[in-house]
C-alpha cells in the first residue's frame, strides 16, 4: 500500500438563518408561549424539514489509493491472452506479447496510431475477401495483430509491461532497448529514467555492461546516440 490519505469533515454544518425558517412542523401560539419557560432551547436540534432552503450539507470526503497492488496486478495482464485484444509478434521467431489496446491506445499515440492502422487493414481485407467468392471470408474478429522486428522479445515485453502498470526495472542489459522504445512510442519518463541509468553507470564504473546492449540496437537511431553518448562520457571520464 503506498498511501492512504484521509482529509475528512464528518461534521461541517452551514450556518442555520433562525429567522423566517420554518422546521416544517405546525404548532399554535399557545403551544409555543406555554413551552418558552420549561423547554430548553432547540438550537442543537437537526431540523429534518425546510420549506424555504436545502437540506443542511454535510461535507464528507475520503481520499484512498492503492496503487502498488494496481501496479502489479496489472503486469499480470500480458501473461494472460485470454483477457487482450493486441498481439505482438516479436524478432525473428515471432515471440507473441500480448497487450490490451484500450491501455496500449491511452497510453500512446504512436500505438494508438499503429492499432487503428491495423484495424483498417483487416476490415479492408474482410471486405475484399467478402467480395471475392473464391477466398473463404475471413472471421471478423476485434483482435489486432502487430508484427514488431526490430527488437529483442524480452526487452519488447518490459517496454508493454511499463505501458500497462507504469513500472518497469531497468538493467545495463535492457536499458539500451527500453531507450529505443521509449523514444519510439513517445514514453517520455522511461526516456528519461534510462538516461538517468547510463548516467549512472558511467559514474559507477558499469557502462562497459550497456555497451553490449547498446550494440544490438545499432540500427536504431536512439541506439545509435547511446553509443556515442556512452564513448563521449567514458572519454570526459578518462580526461578527468
Amino acid at each position: 500500500m503506498d498511501r492512504c490519505e484521509s482529509n475528512l469533515a464528518l461534521v461541517d454544518f452551514e450556518q442555520v438563518d433562525q429567522d423566517g425558517y420554518s422546521s416544517g412542523y405546525e404548532s399554535t401560539p399557545s403551544d409555543s408561549e406555554s413551552s418558552t419557560s420549561t423547554q430548553k432551547p432547540q438550537s442543537n436540534r437537526l431540523i429534518p424539514i425546510s420549506h424555504n432552503r436545502g437540506p443542511v450539507k454535510i461535507k464528507e470526503k475520503m481520499s484512498y489509493r492503492n496503487t502498488q497492488a494496481l501496479t502489479e496486478q496489472l503486469k499480470v495482464i500480458s501473461s494472460i491472452p485470454e483477457l487482450c485484444d493486441v498481439t505482438f509478434e516479436v524478432g525473428s521467431e515471432k515471440v507473441k506479447v500480448h497487450g490490451v489496446k484500450v491501455i496500449l491506445g491511452t497510453r500512446s499515440r504512436v500505438l494508438y496510431n499503429l492499432i487503428l492502422k491495423k484495424q483498417k487493414e483487416a476490415e479492408f481485407q474482410r471486405k475484399a475477401d467478402k467480395k471475392d467468392k473464391k477466398n473463404k471470408p475471413s472471421i471478423q474478429t476485434d483482435k489486432v495483430t502487430i508484427v514488431v522486428k526490430k527488437y529483442e522479445p524480452e526487452d519488447f515485453r518490459k517496454i508493454i509491461q511499463f505501458i500497462h502498470s507504469g513500472a518497469v526495472d531497468i538493467n545495463s542489459s535492457c536499458v539500451a532497448g527500453l531507450l529505443c522504445g521509449a523514444s519510439q512510442f513517445g514514453l517520455d519518463d522511461v526516456e528519461r529514467a534510462c538516461w538517468d541509468f547510463v548516467n549512472h553507470s558511467v559514474k559507477s564504473g558499469t557502462i562497459s555492461k550497456v555497451i553490449p546492449s547498446a550494440k544490438r540496437y545499432i540500427h536504431h537511431k536512439t541506439g545509435q546516440q547511446l553509443l556515442e553518448k556512452i564513448f563521449s562520457l567514458t572519454q570526459q571520464s578518462v580526461d578527468l
